[in-house]
C-alpha cells in the first residue's frame, strides 16, 4: 500500500515541473532562482519527511479525524476548508493550462470553451470515486507513462542541440538571493506528500518506508526541469516562451519512430498525468469539504446523489468560469500569487501536524 504514497508524490513532481514552475524560475534565472532550486529541494524534502513521519503516528486516520479530535469546530472547519481550497486550486490551474495547451498544439479547431468543459466534466467524474479507486487509476497511468518520461528525458539530455555552456553561465548567479515567488515555485513540485492528509486513511497497518526516495526523485526531477530548457533553448531566450518545456521537447525528432515530432508523444503522455493529478487534487478537496461540514447525500428526482459529486460539480463550474475569463498572462499572474499563499498554508499545516503528533506520543 505504501507504494501509492510515492505515486501521488511522483505525479506532483512530474506535473508541476512542466507547467508554471519552470516559467517562473527561468524568468528569474539571473536573480536568484538557481539558489531557489536548491533551497526548494532542501525545504521540500525536509517538509515531506517531517510531515510523513508525523502522519505515521495516526495510522488509518486522515486530517479530518485528527482535527476533529483536537480542535473545536470554529478552528477545525476553516483549517479543513483552507486545505481543501489549496488542493482544489492546484488541480484547477493545471486543468485550465492543459486545456489551453490542447487547443494550441493538438486541436486548434476545437472551441476552447468546449475543450475546457470536457476537461472539467472528466475531472468532476474522476474525482468523485473513492480514494482507493483514484489511487488505483494513478498507479495504472503512472506505470504506463514513466518509461516514456524516462525516454524523453534521456533524449533531451543527449540531444546534439544541448548546450552545456549555457548552463555553465549560471555559475555566476548561484549565490544570488531568490525572491519569495521563486522559492515558493521551487518548493511546489514537492507538495504531493500533502495528499497523505486524506490518503493516510488507507495506511492503517502499512507504514511508508524508504523515505530517502523523496529527496532522490525530487532532486533529479527538479534539476532536469530547470536546466534542460536552458541547455536546449539558450540562456538568453529561454524565458521568451509561454510553455517552456513544450517548446524544449519540440526540438526533438525521432528519426526512426512512428511519430516524427516527440512533442506529440510528450503531450499525449501528459494528458494522462494531468487528468490523474486533477482527479487526485479534486478528490482530496471534495472529501475535505464534505467531512468539514458533514454533508450527506442529496436526493434529486428520487435519486440519491453523493455530496462529493455535488461538491466536485461546484469545483468544475468554478474552474470553467475561471478558465473562460482568463488568459495565459492573467493565469501566470494568478499562479505566482497563489504559490506564495500555498507556501504559507503548507508550512502552517506541517507545523500543526508535527505538533499534534508529539501530543499524541505524550498522551499515549
Amino acid at each position: 500500500m505504501s507504494r501509492y504514497f510515492y505515486y501521488f508524490y511522483t505525479v506532483g513532481l512530474l506535473i508541476n515541473t512542466i507547467f508554471f514552475v519552470p516559467r517562473i524560475l527561468l524568468s528569474e534565472r539571473y536573480d536568484g532562482s538557481v539558489m531557489a532550486v536548491f533551497a526548494g529541494i532542501l525545504f521540500g524534502s525536509v517538509s515531506a519527511f517531517l510531515f510523513t513521519k508525523a502522519m505515521m503516528r495516526f495510522p488509518g486516520e486522515g486530517i479530518p479525524e485528527i482535527f476533529e479530535r483536537n480542535f473545536p469546530k470554529i478552528i477545525r472547519i476553516p483549517l479543513l476548508i483552507g486545505l481543501a481550497m489549496m488542493w482544489t486550486i492546484a488541480g484547477s490551474i493545471i486543468l485550465v493550462a492543459f486545456s489551453s495547451i490542447s487547443i494550441r498544439f493538438l486541436s486548434p479547431e476545437t472551441n476552447p470553451a468546449f475543450m475546457l468543459m470536457f476537461y472539467c466534466a472528466f475531472g468532476c467524474y474522476a474525482a468523485s470515486f473513492r480514494p482507493s479507486t483514484v489511487l488505483n487509476m494513478a498507479e495504472l497511468i503512472i506505470l504506463l507513462n514513466l518509461p516514456f518520461v524516462a525516454f524523453i528525458m534521456y533524449k533531451l539530455i543527449s540531444s546534439p542541440y544541448f548546450e552545456w555552456d549555457s548552463i555553465q553561465v549560471l555559475a555566476d548567479y548561484v549565490f544570488r538571493i531568490p525572491s519569495l515567488t521563486s522559492f515558493a515555485a521551487a518548493t511546489y513540485p514537492f507538495t504531493g506528500y500533502i495528499s497523505l492528509a486524506l490518503y493516510n486513511r488507507l495506511y492503517e497497518k502499512t507504514r511508508v518506508g524508504h523515505l530517502w526516495i523523496l529527496p532522490t526523485i525530487g532532486t533529479a526531477v527538479m534539476l532536469v526541469s530547470y536546466f534542460v530548457p536552458i541547455g536546449l533553448l539558450g540562456i538568453d531566450s529561454v524565458d521568451h516562451y509561454i510553455y517552456t518545456w513544450i517548446t524544449a521537447v519540440d526540438t526533438l525528432r525521432m528519426k526512426f519512430g512512428f511519430i516524427d515530432r516527440a512533442l506529440y508523444l510528450f503531450l499525449f503522455m501528459y494528458i494522462g498525468l494531468s487528468l490523474i493529478f486533477i482527479a487526485i487534487s479534486w478528490n482530496v478537496g471534495s472529501v475535505l469539504v464534505r467531512d468539514a461540514f458533514g454533508f450527506k447525500p442529496v436526493t434529486i428526482l428520487k435519486v440519491k446523489v453523493p455530496s462529493q459529486v455535488m461538491i466536485n460539480a461546484g469545483f468544475a463550474i468554478a474552474t470553467f468560469l475561471f478558465g473562460v475569463n482568463s488568459s495565459d498572462k492573467s493565469l501566470i499572474e494568478f499562479v505566482s500569487g497563489w504559490l506564495n499563499t500555498r507556501l504559507a498554508a503548507e508550512i502552517l499545516l506541517v507545523i500543526i501536524v508535527i505538533w499534534l503528533s508529539r501530543r499524541e506520543v505524550k498522551h499515549a
